[in-house]
């Protein structure tokens, strides 16, 4: 391959794990990382999970690095979800956790060991920089994204929760989540352990109580570069009981809105982007540094294997963007679960872990009644005593419940094609969007208002059509509709746990 040069702009994990492995791919290669900040420690953000899923990619890539990583992260740790003097296990991977300094630390040691020229400090726009492969690595915010957001067919567009990164100087026992009120807000705080005396802190508020609480103000009037003093103050008062009266640490902490990033094509010409410049998936399943360093795994093998940058390109986003899909589809059915969690927070613990659990459609009820069989049988106490001890019986036993609404009565939750009556149901299609947002407040309120009692909820067969109409369909029964929802044969797993989380009354199984 020659000398082939390759710049890679942005040195957070994506970048820096690339240049690293490009290297060691290829010896002869220049491999230049071109870094804005001047010193780790000015990174953003406290601890990043790694699944154990990613180490095992890294250990078969770079076993040295993965070996470091793994030395310098925090044992897995158990997920629970608390409120007031109740706590119940949730399923959790039990994954490492890192601090994010110390994560480039290990990978900008382990670049410079094989040749990698790391320029700290440097702002250096894509224009000036000449190069066989350009990479951008450059993060949510890409600077080279936008440069080519039309070869690329770049959307961005922001979720409706308002969400700070903070951190404690001290261990929580386990990864978990719980909520606090302060007058008509809420506010949900997802903490887990990354070293012995640290925790990542990560604070989440709905529009409506960010509002509320005066904190659009604290964050219009905070200055570019700092942390928000008052909106952390509130925090810490709001949270006093899980800080045990100490402060929240911070780092030019301020509220943020996620965005979710999309593109056509991920390359162009000799550009490639990888990590969150090319998509992002939102930190409630915990994925970003997990695809970041994915992507620099498959993008380094493909620069390997393909002399041809065009062919290199096209063979990383092959192997990479199905994966991605879904890493994505996943994550905003999780942001839709959390957009709405004011509305949960009346439930019973465990029909809000339950609900929680199978909120995705990754894991279903047959998964959790195994785990955790009394919780499962609590959480879905109300259709009756479910057979929680007896496994691959839990689904066909919620399908199998009889329906009672004012609107319909069936022997079960499975109704067949034909045993709806058209005079007394509407239905609609629905393939895709935030149905928490505002952009769908519309027709939300059309299916609320219609003169049918029972709404049926069709569309496409694809997971992430099922699972879009499977979130409206819960929008649309809180407004007081009976809801059935059609799903494919392949996924009537999904269905039984929509049932049983009371997203939906009843399926239709189809196809």
């Amino acid at each position: 391959m020659g000398n082939r040069t390759v710049a890679i702009i942005g040195g957070g994990p994506a970048g820096l794990a690339a240049a690293r492995l490009i290297k060691l791919g290829d010896p002869q290669a220049q491999v230049t990382v071109y870094e804005r900040s001047d010193a780790s420690g000015e990174t953003f953000g406290f601890g990043v999970g790694l699944t154990e899923s990613t180490m095992s990619n890294m250990a078969a890539a770079d076993p040295v690095t993965a070996d470091r990583l793994r030395e310098a992260s925090h044992d897995g740790h158990s997920l629970v979800l608390r409120t007031g003097d109740r706590e119940v296990e949730l399923h959790g991977a039990r994954n490492l956790a890192i601090g994010r300094a110390i994560l480039l630390e290990v990978l900008t040691t382990s670049a410079l060991e094989v040749g990698v020229d790391i320029r700290l400090g440097a702002r250096t726009d894509i224009d000036d920089i000449s190069a066989d492969v350009i990479i951008a690595a450059d993060g949510a915010r890409s600077a080279v994204r936008e440069r080519f957001a039309g070869e690329l067919g770049a959307s961005v567009s922001y979720g409706s929760l308002h969400f700070m990164w903070c951190g404690t100087d001290f261990a929580v026992d386990d990864a978990n989540f719980t909520w606090r009120t302060k007058g008509d807000a809420t506010f949900v705080v997802h903490a887990y352990p990354y070293a012995d005396d640290r925790s990542t802190f990560l604070i989440e508020t709905d529009d409506h109580s960010f509002r509320a609480a005066g904190l659009d103000r604290f964050a219009d009037e905070t200055p570019a570069g700092e942390s928000d003093e008052r909106s952390l103050g509130l925090l810490e008062e709001v949270f006093t009981e899980e800080l045990g009266g100490r402060k929240l640490l911070a780092n030019r902490t301020r509220w943020a809105q996620f965005p979710t990033v999309s593109l056509d094509r991920w390359s162009t010409g000799n550009v490639v982007l990888i990590g969150d410049a090319a998509h992002t998936a939102h930190y409630t399943i915990g994925s970003g540094t997990k695809l970041a360093l994915e992507d620099a795994i498959a993008l380094a093998r493909s620069l390997s294997e393909h002399e041809d940058v065009a062919e290199a390109f096209a063979a990383y986003e092959t192997a990479r963007r199905p994966y991605v899909s879904r890493f994505k589809h996943l994550a905003a059915r999780s942001q839709n679960w959390w957009s709405s969690f004011r509305e949960r927070t009346a439930e019973a613990p465990e029909r809000i872990a339950l609900s929680y659990m199978t909120r995705a459609g990754n894991l279903g009820l047959e998964h959790y009644a195994a785990e955790y069989p009394q919780v499962a049988a609590l959480a879905l106490r109300e259709l009756g005593e479910a057979p929680v001890a007896t496994p691959g019986t839990v689904d066909d036993w919620v399908l199998s419940r009889p329906l009672t609404t004012d609107a319909l009565s069936a022997p079960g939750r499975e109704l067949p094609v034909d045993g709806l009556d058209d005079a007394h149901a509407v239905r609609a299609d629905w393939s895709g969007g935030e149905v928490w947002g505002s952009a769908h407040d519309d027709l939300v309120a059309e299916l609320r208002g219609a003169d049918a009692p029972v709404v049926v909820l069709g569309g496409p067969s694809g997971p992430t059509d099922v699972g879009a109409r499977i979130d409206l369909a819960e929008r649309v029964r809180w407004a007081g509709k009976t809801v059935v929802v059609e799903v494919p044969v392949a996924l009537r797993s999904e269905g039984a746990a929509a049932v049983g989380a009371g997203r939906a009354d009843a399926v239709v199984t189809v196809g």
